[in-house]
């Protein structure tokens, strides 16, 4: 796989995935609570939204921290629904971390497509 190919699949894996956040916490807590929780990722991690990609384990933490077991939910939520976008489906109850099914699944998609 080149390097522009890695580069695009990783573009659209994290679109995907920031689509995903964005639709599951505004869906669920509306967009007033959505925009407030980007901006405490902001400041609280020094973090913009397109970076969370990078570091999943970090939206997971600040859902866990702001909204308690609510928060495990609406991160559950959000993998699930990254699943769907990428039409895979998901299988939970492994009792790994959210941010290992989202890693596995960006693994996934680039392996598929060259392989």
């Amino acid at each position: 796989m080149s390097k522009v190919q890695n580069q695009y699949e990783q573009s659209t894996f994290n679109e995907l995935f920031v689509q995903s956040i964005d639709e599951t916490i505004t869906g669920i807590l509306g967009r007033t609570v959505s925009k407030a929780f980007t901006n405490y990722v902001r400041t609280r991690f020094c973090l913009e939204i397109d970076a969370i990609p990078e570091r999943p384990e970090v939206l997971f933490s600040a859902l866990h921290d702001s909204f308690g077991a609510g928060g495990d939910r609406v991160g559950r939520y959000i993998v699930r629904k990254l699943y769907q976008k990428a039409g895979i489906e998901f299988l939970d109850g492994d009792g790994r971390p959210l941010a290992e099914y989202v890693q596995t699944l960006k693994r996934r998609l680039t392996d598929a497509k060259y392989h």
